[in-house]
């Protein structure tokens, strides 16, 4: 879907192409006003417009329209669908790495082609979006899955498949905890949506490198997070959300291919496509057939063919680094994904250094300089400078409040793999002494087999 669907440039595309079809028809309104007056270019362009506009307007219309009635479909769709919002409580003493919650979200690509009968008919116009999110109220830290009513029972399957001694339950909506109008007198807020630095293709840095060297036990990239999250008070609020969609096998890998092709130098060659490879290989023989009648070689010989050959050892460590890690990423499912972070208080104890500053800290774990980093979109940071700076930003922070509230699929939409989303969502382990991460203390176990019943 253009709004809801497979990302906001998507979006933007289909909206420039309408209003330039607009702009045209109102072009063309114009000039069929103007050739009623005297000017005898007008009354050309006129009877040229009356006399072939059925040639000319049925497919731009036809487009036009299919594009508002995709988006009209859409829309009737995401609000006809009925959602549930679960929270997770992880057991206290759970020795997993983030590896199990890739398995968890690998379940949940039930990514299938959407005909065009389903698109348009409303049926089925999107794949199914989840919203995982780490809140902290007041200090203490939960975990959220917002999903469609009927994927409930894969949720939860899923969950605790990996983590059977978790509990999961519907949970009332914490972002109601607030007040409903921010900012106002007495709350402020500060929100962005979060963005890649570098292009798709190019990985976070994922768990696998999170490890000690001496003792070579993982660290929990989320302790860092949980810890700042548990140091707010009364009234304070830290939300972190990750809403994402499945994405097809050749649209997610392709962005990665393309990237090591241009890295190893053959990525002019890949955008020849089979026509121009065929002329490049006429193009290389009439070179051959030249050079061996002026120099008397026919051929070249196996050692120059061979110099002429990609060595990775031409690359440098850095470079080499990125291939194998995006390589590694491709091989695996990947989601298109939108991510906010907000901070709401009171204004008495509103703490930029505290609500903002460390969940940017805690965020920068998951960067690494030669690979990808997560960081503030610009256009939807809650700041305004210049021009009506206060209603500008009034409005910011109302508009980043409300999509995190209604969970939007829009605005700056990125890729990530189950590998990225398993370090930036799970349950943290035994490791991380966080006391204000809700955990079930107590494990549950069956009844003896052997109980009397009377």
């Amino acid at each position: 879907m253009a709004i809801f669907g497979k990302n906001a440039d998507t979006r933007f595309r289909n909206f420039i192409l309408v209003a330039v079809f607009i702009g045209i028809l109102v072009f063309i309104a114009i000039l069929l006003l103007l050739s009623s007056g005297d000017y005898l270019v007008f009354k050309y362009i006129g009877l040229i417009i009356k006399n072939l506009w059925w040639i000319v307007f049925p497919i731009p219309l036809w487009y036009a329209f299919l594009m508002t009635w995709e988006e009209y479909s859409g829309l009737m769709f995401v609000l006809k669908q009925k959602n549930i919002l679960l929270e997770i409580r992880p057991p206290s003493d759970t020795e997993k790495s983030p590896k199990v919650m890739e398995q968890v979200f690998a379940g949940l690509h039930q990514f299938s082609g959407i005909n065009k009968f389903e698109k348009y008919c409303g049926w089925r116009p999107m794949q199914d979006k989840f919203s995982f999110e780490i809140a902290s109220v007041e200090g203490v830290v939960h975990f959220y899955v917002r999903c469609p009513l009927a994927s409930r029972d894969l949720v939860e399957s899923l969950i605790y498949a990996q983590y059977p001694d978790a509990e999961i339950f519907e949970a009332v909506d914490y972002t109601k905890e607030v007040p409903k109008v921010l900012p106002n007198k007495d709350w402020d807020v500060w929100g962005t949506a979060l963005k890649l630095e570098k292009e798709d293709a190019v990985p976070l840095r994922t768990y696998p490198s999170f490890k000690e060297d001496i003792t070579g036990q993982m660290i929990d990239p989320l302790s860092s997070l949980t810890e700042v999250m548990s140091t707010l008070g009364k009234n304070e609020h830290l939300w972190l959300q990750f809403i994402f969609t499945p994405q097809g096998e050749g649209e997610w890998s392709k962005p990665g291919k393309q990237k090591i092709l241009e890295l190893t130098g053959k990525a002019k060659k890949a955008g020849l496509g089979k026509i121009g490879l065929v002329l490049e290989e006429i193009k290389d023989v009439a070179v051959n057939v030249i050079n061996g009648i002026v120099s008397e070689v026919a051929f070249k010989t196996a050692e120059e063919e061979k110099a002429k050959e990609f060595n990775i050892n031409q690359l440098t460590p850095g470079e080499q680094e990125v291939i194998k890690a995006i390589e590694s990423n491709i091989s695996k499912e990947g989601f298109v994904t939108t991510s906010r972070l907000v901070y709401v208080g009171e204004k008495s104890i509103f703490s930029k250094a505290r609500g903002v500053a460390g969940g940017f800290g805690a965020l920068k774990q998951f960067a690494d300089l030669t690979l990808n980093s997560l960081i503030p979109d610009n256009r939807t940071k809650t700041y305004a400078i210049y021009h009506f700076t206060e209603s500008r930003l009034a409005y910011r922070q109302r508009k980043i409040i409300q999509d995190y509230r209604d969970r939007v699929f829009a605005g700056a939409t990125f890729s990530l793999s189950i590998e990225e989303l398993a370090t930036v969502f799970h349950f943290p382990d035994m490791s991380v002494k966080t006391p204000a991460i809700q955990r079930i203390e107590a494990k549950k176990g069956e009844a003896p087999f052997n109980l009397p019943i009377s």
